[in-house]
């Protein structure tokens, strides 16, 4: 069943840059300035507004559309660290691409997107579990068309963006392996089912134990 959440953070977010979009085409402004300028202490602000900005609709539309889906993935699977993960891509990866990046204004939400499709793919592997496993093999089939992003190969898009997430994101699923997942609670449930379903319980109290006697011992040789 979905919750709220799952479904309230990523629209808000998402509804945060149609706002600024909107306003620079309403206005005819542009606050491509309010993204990241490498090692510029003006610049260094737009480590926290870099996602919201975007330099144009068909930059934010193909953002709205990755992000949408990969942040209501997270919020699903891992509801648990959801908000700390996108807080920590954000701040660790655009302090990445403020400290090397090239001098030029980083814009957008591709290094989000590229730093949750990281930790979906990577939290899957380390936590070995055969249903986060799928989740990990969707994301590689899906999104296998980013790793083009990860170098230098089209003008005016920030792969250092693209390559500070996909780290991070890395990183994170790393630390994060230990969480529990939508996926470990449903595999913990249905274990405990099929316990009852057989006939077996837990023994829960220490003091339930089977004491064999010498009497057992003489009645099994009967």
């Amino acid at each position: 069943m979905l919750r709220n959440k799952e479904v309230r953070i990523p629209l808000l977010l998402i509804s945060i840059a149609w706002f600024l979009y909107a306003l620079e085409l309403s206005l005819n402004i542009q606050l491509f300035h309010l993204g990241i300028y490498p090692r510029e202490r003006l610049g260094f602000i737009g480590i926290f507004l870099h996602p919201f900005i975007h330099g144009g609709f068909n930059h934010i539309f193909s953002n709205t559309i990755s992000f949408g889906i990969l942040s209501f993935a997270l919020y699903y699977f891992i509801p648990k660290v959801a908000d700390k993960i996108l807080i920590q891509l954000t701040i660790y990866s655009g302090f990445m691409v403020w400290i090397f990046a090239r001098p030029s204004f980083h814009v957008g939400a591709s290094g989000i997107i590229y730093g949750i499709a990281s930790f979906l793919f990577f939290i899957g592997l380390f936590q070995k579990n055969p249903r986060s496993l799928i989740v990990s093999l969707c994301v590689a089939v899906l999104y296998h068309g980013m790793l083009t992003g990860l170098v230098p190969n089209e003008k005016g898009i920030s792969w250092e963006s693209h390559l500070s997430g996909s780290i991070v994101g890395f990183f994170l699923a790393f630390f994060y392996r230990h969480v529990e997942t939508t996926f470990s609670q449903k595999v913990h449930t249905d274990l405990q089912h099929d316990l009852y379903k057989e006939g077996y319980q837990p023994l829960e109290n220490e003091n339930i134990k089977y004491h064999y006697t010498e009497i057992d011992k003489k009645k099994t040789k009967q």
